[in-house]
């Protein structure tokens, strides 16, 4: 088994046993394109795009040079404001996140499902809200890495 699939296979396990799934897939292209083409995806689908993240950059800045590392902020302001009128201590996993990053050569893109919410804020009447979420994610990764096909 390579490396890069222990860690996703890891990732993916060990995330479950802490309640947590974190979704992982590859991308055919770079960081720097992946992250453009992620950002473009938010837009064209009306979320609010909020900020990138450059790990990377900011770790030089620092002296210490690490893999590309972009984590891409967003929120549809509908889904958002429903689950923080549930419960308002969700915000502090919000807005969505999606991480990009270079790994053994390899780009890929992640994201954790916003299902672990349910038990990490003790949620009963916002379960729908939450799964509407997921589905966003999803949507939001997979109309990326059919752009990026198109692109590699």
């Amino acid at each position: 088994m390579s490396r890069a699939s222990f860690v996703i296979l890891f990732l993916v396990v060990g995330g479950t046993v802490f309640g947590q799934t974190l979704s992982v897939y590859k991308s055919e292209i770079s960081v720097e394109e992946t992250t453009e083409i992620l950002i473009e995806v938010i837009r064209e689908n009306e979320l609010i795009f909020f900020e990138t993240v450059a790990h990377d950059k900011i770790a030089l800045e620092r002296g210490v040079e690490m893999d590309l590392t972009r984590e891409v902020l967003f929120e549809d302001a509908d889904l958002t404001t429903s689950l923080i009128q549930c419960q308002p201590t969700t915000a502090l996993d919000l807005p969505l996140k999606v991480l990009v990053w270079e790994e053994n050569e390899d780009v890929y893109i992640g994201f954790i499902d916003p299902k672990f919410m349910k038990k990490r804020f003790m949620l009963t009447n916002c379960e729908e809200t939450v799964d509407e979420m997921g589905k966003l994610l999803i949507k939001v990764v997979v109309d990326t890495l059919k752009a990026t096909r198109a692109r590699g």
